[in-house]
């Protein structure tokens, strides 16, 4: 592309690189001003960051795993991945060139990725309407204001309150890696569907590709977009198109060999089918219904939607369809997935942006034009003010993520600092779950728990329940106590041994059967047997533990000083850091 034709593009499409720019100052800003706003003290280097699975993910790669074979343990560092790497791949190696570390190398990224997510989604929209105002509206909507496109949401927001944690772009690597190259597929799809030029088809096919790598959710919507698509041309005796749209999905599977290796490994696991219960996979085959939103868009287009141009309406039917079948793949395989993930990502977004799309042809058709223009400034500058909003207000009041707690965990800072100058890489620390959540993001150290651990092929079902059980024995739990305990406790047993089972199959974490909870509180009883210093050198020895850190004001009950085989290195106020000597 020749500097004319850019600066063109620049003059034309100004507003979409504003937007950008304004998504990227609100997602970047709440990390720059607690750094700015508390250097001078408070600030220690433990960054404001969302409790989410990401910033431990895009640590491993910067520690030389990039595979995520093993996120959490020593061991399986080499195991196949279950999580896919590219957009944790992408965010760590951004950083690399500069030399940035994670807190450096995650501002960064909310930086550069929100600004291409915004370009790729209103490209795609522009692309498909070819009305800027419209674009820039469903962007704005779609991206600013997810937090309030749920009822308890809205209502927050009109009362004045927080309408929910942070933006969703404001999480390092998702929802950025995954609207990039889902919008970025569709937008040159689109050119390939409409332009017929072979380097399109070629760009959209490794497009698709990258899903695979990315997110198991975004590759299968659009497999179920191109085959209804290609089945629509079918019908309609269009046999050349068919094979040419069909010969994009097809091409992509070339480049996703890799993939189903990684895959087929992975099924060769002994834990694997466990595992993928922990994941949340129900086994059912009943028909789940999309959502409101998803069939008052379909209504809609296909009430009034213009069916004159036959390109557009094919494409954005098949895109509205395939939530019916993303929904429904279990009548087939017997197995449900995570529908929300569908839903937040991929169904609402469309339903949005495709509802718009016939406001927007509807009052053209009525030739409405100062209408259409008010409505669709009235929804830019309304999805503006509710980004802004959702990011200060969360900032300031989020009682998880925001400035509080951001505060709170500066205590952990000596401890991380300690850790990284003192302890040799890949070593393994036993502590609380707090602790142990900074340790994966701010060490090159492992962990000997981690409340996502569950999802490791290497997590086995006995690693889990020695995990469980160490930290029962770490608060003296005795068998006439562990009954009344594992009874008040049930949510924190199930997601900790059963992951999101429960919550998915019947509804809550706490919805797990009595029978399984009385059937490991007899395991915990039998193996009271062995004495609880044993037990504990015994785990140690077992999964290589190094280090424990015991923070005194969350755990007072652990009183590890009694135990002659830890030593005392270190000390921080209320956190301890023993070593453990064999």
């Amino acid at each position: 592309m020749n500097i004319t034709r850019l600066k063109q593009l620049i003059a034309k499409h100004w507003g979409a690189l504003l937007l950008g720019l304004f998504v990227s100052i609100s997602i970047a800003a709440p990390q720059i001003h607690f750094r700015l706003a508390h250097e001078s003290g408070g600030y220690e280097g433990i960054e404001l960051l969302p409790d989410s699975p990401w910033s431990p993910r895009v640590r491993e790669v910067m520690d030389g795993h990039p595979t995520l074979g093993s996120i959490y343990f020593k061991d399986g560092k080499s195991d196949p991945y279950l999580f896919q790497p590219l957009g944790s791949m992408t965010v760590a190696y951004m950083g690399k060139p500069f030399s940035l570390g994670i807190n450096d190398t995650i501002l960064f990224s909310r930086f550069v990725l929100p600004f291409i997510t915004v370009l790729a989604l209103y490209g795609f929209v522009y692309l498909v309407s070819r009305d800027k105002l419209a674009a820039l509206a469903s962007t704005a909507a779609v991206l600013l204001v997810d937090r309030i496109t749920n009822l308890s949401g809205l209502l927050r927001l009109l009362h004045g309150l927080q309408p929910g944690s942070f933006l969703g772009l404001a999480r390092p690597v998702n929802d950025a890696m995954i609207y990039i190259p889902f919008f970025g597929f569709l937008a040159l799809f689109w050119l390939f569907y409409t332009r017929r030029h072979w380097l399109y088809g070629l760009l959209s096919a490794v497009l698709l590709a990258a899903n695979f790598y990315n997110y198991f959710y975004s590759w299968t919507y659009l497999y179920a977009f191109g085959g209804i698509l290609v089945l629509s041309l079918l019908v309609l005796r269009r046999w050349r198109e068919a094979l040419r749209v069909g010969g994009v999905f097809a091409g992509a599977l070339f480049f996703v060999i890799p993939y189903g290796v990684n895959l087929f490994r992975a099924m060769q696991y002994p834990t694997y089918a466990e595992v993928g219960m922990r994941f949340g996979i129900v086994m059912s085959r009943e028909p789940i219904f999309i959502g409101l939103v998803s069939l008052a868009a379909l209504i809609a287009f296909v009430a009034w939607f213009p069916r004159q141009d036959r390109e557009r309406y094919l494409f954005g039917l098949a895109l509205l369809l395939a939530p019916i079948l993303t929904l429904n793949q279990q009548l087939l395989t017997g197995k449900v997935m995570q529908a929300g993930h569908y839903h937040w990502y991929f169904h609402k977004p469309i339903a949005l942006i495709f509802l718009l799309l016939t406001c927007v042809y509807l009052l053209n058709r009525w030739r409405a034009e100062i209408f259409k223009n008010a409505l669709l400034g009235l929804i830019l500058a309304a999805a503006v003010f509710v980004g802004a909003f959702t990011q200060v207000s969360s900032y300031l009041y989020d009682k998880d993520d925001g400035l509080a707690a951001a505060l709170a965990r500066q205590r952990y800072a000596p401890v991380m600092h300690w850790l990284n100058q003192n302890a040799a890489k890949e070593e393994v620390v036993l502590s609380n779950d707090p602790i142990s959540y900074v340790v994966a993001i701010y060490t090159p150290l492992n962990l000997f728990y981690h409340r996502a651990g569950y999802a490791s092929l290497s997590a086995t079902r006995e690693r889990l329940l020695d995990s469980l059980f160490t930290f029962y024995r770490l608060r003296g739990i005795t068998k006439k106590e562990a009954r009344d305990v594992f009874s008040a406790e049930r949510e924190y047993i199930s997601s900790n041994i059963y992951g999101i089972y429960y919550r998915e199959f019947l509804g809550s974490y706490e919805a797990i059967p009595d029978e399984t909870i009385e059937e490991i509180l007899a395991l915990y009883e039998k193996k009271l047997a062995m004495p609880t210093p044993k037990w504990l050198e015994n785990m140690m020895t077992r999964y290589e533990v190094s280090y424990v850190v015991w923070d005194k004001k969350a755990d007072p009950s652990w009183q590890l000083s009694k135990y002659p085989f830890l030593k005392e290195s270190a000390v921080f106020g209320d956190l301890v850091i023993y070593r453990f000597t064999q």
